[in-house]
């Protein structure tokens, strides 16, 4: 691969292979393998097949273009097939779903005529296949064999047969009953987050009267801050405004509260305390004052974000006479968001990928920190190659205004460093002792064990925090992802760098580590510098020798389920990351721990609390009982730090929310001296939230989706390839079509790669085993939905939904699964019985598969978060739900013809 890291830069830079007598950005990517393009014999023409896929994504004119015909005829095309004709395509499908464009015409166009339907460059393409989280990776490191597709009248036969799909998409899908409920439009969510959680809650006027050990918050109270804290400002202006939305009460001046009587006072109060961790405080309640002490100012928002929560649970201005203390126990808790799409962010606003809304509802659940993807001089110029760091300072400028937006929501805001980046080999040219490992004959690492190099990381960070004193700090990858180091890619961990192959890479990869660190440190003493161990795969000793020879100051980050046993269905096997379905801490996690606190280090642990690649394409999957347990595991490690999602599990969840309770150690005082800890877990947390009668019904459904979870066959090659992650979306074929499931992009109808160690029987029976598990606590939950008090329908609805959507996407992959099988088993029959008996099962499997099609595509209809994922778009569309009903009735057509009425499915 060509490793360019921004669009500008390959663009005007002067080392494009074009320019060198190497391949142009694009014919990297041409590579074949002899695979043609797969055949979608459920269309009756390839030409519908590119309409039916891009309607409502992609303007009808653009889709013209391509065809090389009118968008009048396009629409007559679509109309034909069934499809609205009044369809606009909305852009955000070009700046935050070009994934899921690219995706669907991947095996119907050839690259000129993908480009002038997306309206990129050869380098636009080029850079999303290699720099959008593994997008060529993904898409199978191979683009299928295409021929261009023109606009061609249809025949006599074609006519008949558009005319029957037409027919059955408004029998399956009638108009005006295709949302299944409230309608929204993909996208939606991203103006969601504002309309806050809880709904429409009484005013003042409606409440209850206190209770005799509760203080009311009357209609007129002050508040009290220190003046030299700029952001105590917007915590109580926040604080403020959501307590007169709420309860319909406001804060008045002094003067205000004695002329009326009325002296309530919330004092906020900064008080050092180096023997306690960040956030930490104290919440003292008397009859006309509440007093707010913390360690540090972001501890003032988490008191006031204390007593409003108390107010929510109370049902209006009230807090508990008495004394809280919450002393902190995790106090580095950043995550990434739900919705941010690889490109350039800090330049391009409409890429914003932390909005003032979600950060709000991020703070609301205890996040203290937001990370986002950089490249080191694409923010620092470098005079090496100063056309790659073109738009520097405006990237500067907007991470300035990320920082100080999201400190005044207590958060902080974090990097991800992989550095420094590897060049491509003309570079080196005119720097022939810079050059390190070679990957690919492509690129080369810029060797760190030269002085020069290591400078440029030392001087290089130490200016990104003075020219960004907000920024909180950075956590660093150093073995894999993109080459950046000579070992970070080295085959068998031998390089072939002259220099670093004579140094331990546990040596090399601390010096990366240390040149980082104390570059920042020098410029930011108090930078939280995260060191991960991603990919330091090595003996305990080998790990525990790196760790040892990290700087000071550093906290070291690993995988929490890292070589975690499993031992599902009776099969042996490990886990690496991306589990929630077997809890950690793992094995190798614990070791490396342990040295760090030998080494006198903090500790971090990176956890998937929302979802993981078992099913990515739910918001959340509510199995709170895993995820309780996970945590419960993590205190008792000694860990203070956690990494709450990868690019995926970033939504401001349920699951995040109950995840909370476990930052802090809270105990109360009442007022006549009585001390009691909190009652943490989801079952107190769900009645406080829900009521009594729905917070335990929706406790005990969660626990049926928990127990059912574990039976999920894990292996990460289970978790990359298996259908689960885009469900019903994935079409059936009669016939094997040859082509190996790929990470995260298309399943195909490859079991041997979606089972990976397990036996195929194992392997059906745990989906099995997971689908109708999961079922139960769908009915479980139903049965809360009409205990649910008012206020709370929107939370209960947002949980549904997720539930619901996961069931669809596990009870899928079980079908796909038994359909292969059988599918083989009937192709390889030798006698008529055993096809039939095959062909009969096939039925069965087909017409569930074709109904829990329509049952997400109603769920997506009315929920926009479900399918969608931040580094893969949305895996499926609503037309790509009716296309799957379309494949269902035509292999049904297929084998109804050979075959009597088919069986119930089982």
């Amino acid at each position: 691969m060509y490793y360019i890291e921004c669009r500008k830069a390959m663009i005007k830079s002067p080392i494009k292979g074009s320019e060198t007598g190497g391949p142009t950005m694009l014919e990297l990517y041409q590579d074949h393998k002899g695979k043609t393009a797969l055949a979608f014999p459920h269309f009756p023409t390839r030409l519908q097949a590119v309409v039916g896929r891009n309607w409502g994504l992609v303007p009808a004119e653009r889709i013209a273009a391509v065809l090389q015909t009118s968008a009048a005829t396009v629409r007559e095309l679509a109309q034909e097939m069934g499809f609205p004709t009044e369809t606009d395509a909305d852009p955000l499908w070009m700046t935050r779903g070009y994934i899921t464009i690219i995706r669907a015409n991947w095996h119907l166009l050839p690259y000129g005529q993908l480009l002038e339907l997306l309206g990129w460059t050869e380098e636009q393409l080029a850079f999303a296949l290699k720099e959008d989280d593994f997008l060529w990776i993904k898409l199978g490191a191979l683009k299928p064999q295409t021929e261009e597709v023109h606009y061609r009248p249809l025949t006599a036969s074609e006519k008949e047969l558009t005319r029957r799909l037409r027919e059955q998409l408004n029998a399956h899908f009638p108009e005006g009953d295709q949302t299944g409920g409230p309608y929204e439009e993909p996208f939606a969510f991203l103006g969601k987050f504002g309309q806050g959680e809880s709904g429409s809650l009484p005013q003042a006027a409606n409440v209850r009267q206190a209770q005799t050990d509760e203080v009311t918050l009357g209609p007129r109270y002050r508040v009290a801050r220190p003046e030299e804290y700029r952001h105590a400002k917007s915590f109580v202006e926040r604080f403020a405004k959501r307590l007169e939305r709420k309860w319909g009460i406001s804060p008045a001046t002094q003067e205000d509260a004695a002329a009326s009587g009325d002296d309530t006072e919330i004092s906020l109060h900064i008080v050092p305390d180096s023997s306690l961790l960040g956030e930490s405080h104290r919440i003292e309640v008397t009859p006309h004052r509440i007093r707010i002490e913390s360690v540090d100012e972001p501890g003032l928002l988490r008191g006031l974000q204390w007593l409003e929560r108390q107010m929510d649970e109370r049902g209006g201005p009230f807090v508990r006479l008495g004394r809280t203390e919450r002393l902190t126990k995790i106090d580095l808790r950043y995550i990434y968001s739900f919705f941010a799409v690889y490109g350039d962010p800090l330049i391009d606003p409409e890429l914003d990928p932390y909005p003032d809304d979600l950060l709000e509802r991020l703070s609301d659940i205890g996040v203290n920190g937001i990370w986002l993807q950089s490249v080191l001089y694409n923010l620092i110029p470098w005079e090496e190659a100063p056309e790659l760091s073109d738009g520097w300072e405006k990237r500067l400028e907007g991470l300035r205004k990320l920082t100080e937006r999201a400190a005044d929501y207590g958060i902080g805001v974090y990097l991800y460093y992989n550095e420094p980046r590897a060049m491509p080999l003309p570079f080196y040219d005119t720097r022939p002792d810079w050059k390190g490992h070679t990957h690919m004959g492509l690129m080369a690492s810029r060797c760190t064990s030269r002085p020069e190099v290591q400078q440029y990381l030392w001087e290089s960070t130490a200016r990104l925090f003075r020219e960004v004193p907000g920024l909180a700090g950075l956590f660093t990858i150093t073995m894999s992802e993109n080459l950046t180091n000579c070992y970070s890619h080295a085959p068998g961990g031998k390089t072939e760098c002259p220099r670093c192959s004579q140094r331990p890479r546990a040596e090399v990869i601390a010096e990366v580590n240390r040149c980082i660190a104390e570059g920042a440190f020098s410029a930011k003493p108090d930078a939280r510098i995260v060191c991960w161990t991603w990919g330091w795969t090595w003996s305990e000793e080998e790990v525990a020798h790196a760790i040892s020879l990290l700087p000071d100051g550093v906290r070291l980050m690993s995988n929490s389920e890292d070589r975690m046993p499993t031992n599902v269905a009776g099969v042996p096997g490990s886990v690496s990351d991306y589990s929630i379905s077997i809890v950690g801490p793992g094995e190798r996690a614990r070791h490396n721990w342990s040295a760090a606190a030998a080494r006198g280090l903090a500790t971090a642990a990176k956890v998937q609390l929302n979802n993981t690649w078992e099913c990515s394409a739910v918001p959340f999957l509510p199995v709170f009982d895993l995820v309780e347990e996970h945590l419960s595991n993590l205190e008792q490690s000694g860990i203070s730090g956690l990494m709450l999602s990868w690019t995926l599990g970033g939504y401001p969840s349920l699951s995040l929310e109950l995840a909370s309770e476990y930052y802090w150690d809270t105990t109360s005082e009442t007022a006549d001296g009585q001390q009691t800890a909190l009652e943490r877990g989801k079952a107190p947390r769900l009645r406080a939230k829900f009521g009594e009668h729905a917070g335990g019904a929706i406790a005990e459904a969660t626990s049926l989706f928990s127990q059912a979870f574990r039976e999920f066959p894990f292996q990460i090659g289970v978790a990359y390839t298996a259908p689960q992650n885009f469900g019903p979306s994935n079409l059936l074929y009669l016939e094997p079509t040859g082509y190996q499931a790929t990470m995260i992009g298309f399943p195909y109808d490859d079991l041997k790669r979606w089972r990976s160690i397990y036996p195929e029987n194992k392997f059906a029976a745990q989906f099995r085993k997971l689908s109708l598990g999961w079922k139960k606590g769908i009915v479980k939950l139903g049965k809360a939905r009409r205990h649910v008090p008012a206020g709370a329908e929107r939370a209960f609805e947002d949980l549904m939904n997720a539930a619901e959507g996961a069931y669809y996407h596990f009870r899928s992959t079980y079908l796909q699964i038994a359909f292969v099988r059988c599918r083989d088993r009937m192709l390889k029959a030798k006698s008529a019985a055993v096809r039939d008996k095959e062909r009969r099962s096939l039925l069965a499997i087909v017409e569930e598969e074709l109904a829990i099609a329509k049952s997400l595509f109603a769920l997506i209809r009315r929920d926009s978060r479900i399918g969608f994922e931040a580094s893969n778009h949305y895996f499926y569309t609503a037309q790509q739900l009716q296309e799957k009903v379309w494949n269902c009735l035509y292999v049904r057509d297929q084998l109804q013809a050979e075959t009597a009425e088919p069986m119930a499915a089982r």
